[in-house]
């Protein structure tokens, strides 16, 4: 009870514009946030994926190439092919490394959304309508672009 008392206080004293701006900033934050998660398990599992190939082709090559015909050297290298195989720990971090690079990749391709929802979010007055009136206009941008395909190059089979 006591928290449905607290949240209906926050919203009896706000008005309709500020929380208005304020659930802008949090819808644009929330997109950001959303997209740049996605990408970042998407680049771990590529970055892993490439960093495993790699490796295991170098140890690869390594077992199928010999200076001499020493039948111990041919099993260290064996052995040193089947542990990249076997291996996990390689791949747990570029997991980490491939996401880092996916999350920061999108927060930096969402630098617009991003800088407007946090001003929306976090500032108070004219500030904060500027930046909710950005973000507006923005998403008007954006949907005009991707829904009309305005801005795409045309195909080859497209006659002017």
């Amino acid at each position: 009870m006591q928290i449905m008392r607290s949240i209906n206080r926050i919203f009896n004293r706000a008005n309709a514009g500020n929380l208005l701006r304020k659930g802008a900033g949090l819808a644009a934050l929330a997109y950001v946030g959303y997209d740049a998660h996605y990408i970042g398990k998407v680049q771990a599992d590529l970055y892993a994926s490439e960093k495993d190939a790699y490796s295991s082709a170098f140890y690869l090559n390594n077992t199928l190439y010999s200076t001499n015909m020493s039948k111990i050297q041919e099993g260290i290298k064996d052995a040193s092919y089947r542990m990249e195989l076997d291996q996990g720990y390689k791949r747990f971090i570029n997991s980490g490394i491939g996401y880092i690079k996916g999350f920061c990749s999108m927060l930096v391709s969402h630098i617009v959304p991003l800088g407007l929802g946090l001003g929306a979010l976090l500032t108070k007055g004219l500030p904060s309508k500027i930046c909710a009136g950005g973000l507006g206009v923005y998403a008007a941008y954006e949907f005009v672009k991707n829904f009309f395909g305005m801005g795409v190059p045309h195909g080859p089979l497209h006659k002017e």
